[in-house]
């Protein structure tokens, strides 16, 4: 079934959307194979997205949102994983660099921060479904988004350096158990997700300060080494996924 690529994209932009409004991964599903067989048959008889929904994409987005009920067990497990996905960022790479020490403002602000980049992000996506803004205008929204949990953590760190509050010391053990964990957890999401990406991104961040802390080099010239291992790892991976995905659609 091959539709045009306006459809295509419609399809995207209704699954992002419901996905950011709550709703249940079965019903979004259903609903999305539904409509796909009707833009389908409108095609073949020269018709388009327009004609199928007969209204703007805003207000059918919108329409069958409210149809739908919400997916609260969706809506939970999503929360948790992203909570728990982004402490476990946080505890290898503090592991890593020599040990994890919190204090009280941090044990508060690190969940805080993950629940408002949350809140955020799914925001940004029903944005994006219901505003048809082009790939250029999506990438600078990404790039905005992803400014968000930077500006906070060093708000954090500042704020945490500015006002002294009690601090709990892992011991190497914790220390070992905690980078189990996260590595755990990164395992399971891949398992989870089945992709490789929430493997490939924690070892291309890792990894390399691992390797060049055993190496006698200096500290400006380690990081551009880091961030060029992390860009050349990322563009072989999304240009792998890119060809599979051709290769995907070549074949069907």
């Amino acid at each position: 079934m091959e539709l045009s690529g306006k459809s295509r994209e419609f399809l995207d932009h209704l699954r992002l959307y419901l996905v950011s409004s709550g709703k249940q991964q079965e019903d979004i599903d259903e609903i999305v194979h539904e409509l796909q067989d009707h833009l389908f048959q409108a095609e073949q008889q020269g018709k388009s997205v327009d004609d199928v929904i007969g209204q703007s994409p805003k207000e059918y987005l919108q329409q069958i949102s409210g149809e739908l009920p919400l997916g609260m067990k969706d809506i939970l497990k999503y929360s948790v994983l992203i909570v728990v996905g982004a402490f476990a960022y946080i505890l290898l790479g503090d592991a890593i660099k020599g040990g994890i020490e919190y204090s009280l403002l941090q044990l508060i602000g690190y969940p805080f921060i993950a629940v408002f980049y949350t809140g955020v992000v799914i925001m940004s996506f029903r944005y994006i479904a219901v505003s048809g803004i082009n790939i250029i205008r999506q990438w600078v929204l990404f790039s905005m988004i992803g400014i968000i949990p930077v500006a906070l953590f060093v708000g954090l760190l500042v704020l945490n350096k500015a006002y002294s509050t009690p601090t709990v010391v892992f011991t190497m053990t914790w220390n070992i158990i905690a980078a189990g964990f996260a590595i755990a957890v990164f395992i399971g999401m891949a398992i989870w997700s089945k992709t490789w990406i929430t493997i490939i991104i924690p070892a291309l961040l890792f990894i390399p300060d691992l390797v060049l802390e055993a190496v006698d080099v200096q500290e400006s010239t380690k990081a551009i080494l880091s961030s060029l291992v992390v860009f050349i790892g990322m563009a072989v991976y999304l240009l792998m996924v890119w060809r599979k995905e051709k290769l995907y659609a070549g074949e069907n």
